[in-house]
């Protein structure tokens, strides 16, 4: 899988096409990069309306690839190398959505698997509390 990137391509647009290949993953933008391992605050997040053209210095027509084998870190260097525009990849957690600074080493595949079990988790622990709520009654 592969995301076409040029200066017209909107924010929004890359989140989507990411979070349709791995469901369980999402994907922001910064105004600042960060290091391996280390969390971006939320006042640095970029609104996903915009443009790259508005948010890059590059001038941009690239292609990204997403590998399931590639690690996080990996990725989020090449959209700050390619595009000028750090991103940072979150994990769906019990419901929410949680940076994956301490996982960084980790594959996507991985990755999605991890939100998608822990999803599955919070499902099922919804559905036990719903049974256990109609036993009661």
């Amino acid at each position: 899988m592969h995301i076409d990137i040029n200066d017209k391509t909107v924010l929004k647009e890359i989140q989507k096409t990411f979070s349709d290949y791995y469901p369980f993953l999402l994907m922001k933008f910064y105004k600042k990069p960060h290091n391996k391992y280390e969390e971006s605050k939320k006042v640095d997040e970029l609104d996903i309306e915009k443009t790259v053209g508005e948010v890059s210095k590059k001038n941009i027509s690239t292609t990204i690839e997403l590998k399931p084998t590639e690690r996080v870190s990996n990725l989020e260097n090449e959209f700050q190398n390619k595009i000028g525009i750090p991103i940072q990849v979150f994990k769906l957690e019990n419901g929410i959505w949680c940076q994956t600074s301490g996982l960084d080493n980790l594959t996507l595949k991985d990755l999605n698997i991890m939100g998608r079990n822990s999803s599955d988790d919070f499902v099922m622990k919804d559905v036990d509390d719903e049974f256990e709520t109609e036993e009661e009654i």
